[in-house]
């Protein structure tokens, strides 16, 4: 078994003590953090724990064949009464602020937490700080602890792990798959997660309209700093008239990556009245590094932010700034 440390032992014991958990997902809710999360709510229903699942955000329907799936809340803060005596259990959330308005104020009112993460740029805000930078997915640490606790895993909640293990690490393509990154598929694989039903749910939805917002984003391509930037963008207007959800912009960005010698990718699109980042790179470069320009923040390899002002000055910063990036910040690409 693979050993995260004394923070891995320490989550271990927490999550079998405690009788009662309150499981968070970040906002915006992606694969790895409700897969993981409601992975972790099963074994805990199983277990007979008195369970909850929250997100600021809703949960996006291409995740619905996830099992409990309904039992997701929604909720802009929680009163500290709902987490007394509970063990607070934040997955895949690298800041507070990505969390609960209130999620300071409730690791006050908590019994105990935890915090299972796989960024890089963790701010360590829990009681226990289960967090390995090296993991292409939370999802990884939870595979895991869930392996280690001796209850099994179900079929339902493989495939949601896998679910999570794949989105993030890109079907296993991303730089930040590992040896443990098959390992885990494997203990996942055998558990009866179905490779080929996951992917059809996750990747085969895509709507006509959806399709050509990706077009429209595609023929406005921008290459710049000797062609090692590629950046497109999306107005609010046109994802509202293709009907389209920040879920339907998974993977849009990532398209850039497939042009020969682009190591940085970037897409602006402008959601519910926010201007968001979401960048890809490749050494020797950082998304992470770029998105750290407008406070935001992830992966070295993946990483997003919220760019302030109007679109058209958020376009005109962001195409600014990477390229200052690329030239200047990073001495390798001098």
């Amino acid at each position: 078994m693979t050993s995260y440390g004394d923070s891995f032992v320490e989550a271990l014991e927490k999550l079998k003590k405690h009788a009662s958990w309150v499981i968070l997902c970040h906002e915006n809710p992606d694969g790895d953090t409700l897969g993981s999360a409601f992975a972790l709510y099963s074994l805990g229903r199983r277990e007979g724990k008195k369970v909850s699942i929250y997100s600021k955000d809703d949960r996006p329907e291409v995740f619905s064949f996830f099992e409990y799936f309904d039992e997701l809340r929604s909720a802009e803060k929680l009163p500290p009464d709902e987490v007394k005596g509970a063990l607070l259990v934040a997955v895949d959330t690298s800041t507070e602020e990505r969390s609960l308005a209130n999620l300071p104020e409730l690791l006050v009112a908590c019994a105990d937490s935890v915090n299972i993460d796989h960024h890089g740029d963790n701010a360590l805000y829990a009681a226990t700080n289960l967090v390995a930078p090296k993991a292409s997915a939370t999802a990884e640490i939870v595979t895991r602890l869930m392996e280690a606790y001796g209850a099994g895993i179900t079929r339902g909640e493989a495939a949601a792990l896998y679910t999570a293990l794949t989105t993030d690490n890109g079907s296993f393509r991303y730089n930040s798959t590992s040896v443990e990154s098959h390992r885990c598929a494997e203990i996942l694989l055998t558990a009866g997660a179905v490779p080929s039903e996951i992917d059809d749910r996750i990747h085969e939805n895509m709507t006509e309209d959806v399709l050509r917002l990706w077009g429209a984003a595609l023929t406005r391509t921008e290459l710049f700093a000797e062609r090692r930037c590629a950046f497109f963008w999306l107005r609010g207007s046109e994802i509202s008239a293709a009907r389209a959800t920040p879920n339907s912009l998974d993977g849009l960005v990532n398209m850039l990556m497939r042009i020969k010698g682009v190591k940085v990718a970037l897409l602006l699109a402008e959601i519910g009245g926010r201007n968001k980042l979401s960048v890809r790179s490749r050494a020797p470069y950082s998304a992470r590094d770029i998105t750290a320009r407008f406070g935001g923040g992830g992966h070295v390899g993946a990483a997003g932010a919220k760019v302030d002002g109007d679109f058209d000055g958020a376009i005109a910063r962001v195409r600014e700034e990477a390229e200052k990036y690329v030239r200047v910040g990073n001495p390798a690409g001098k």
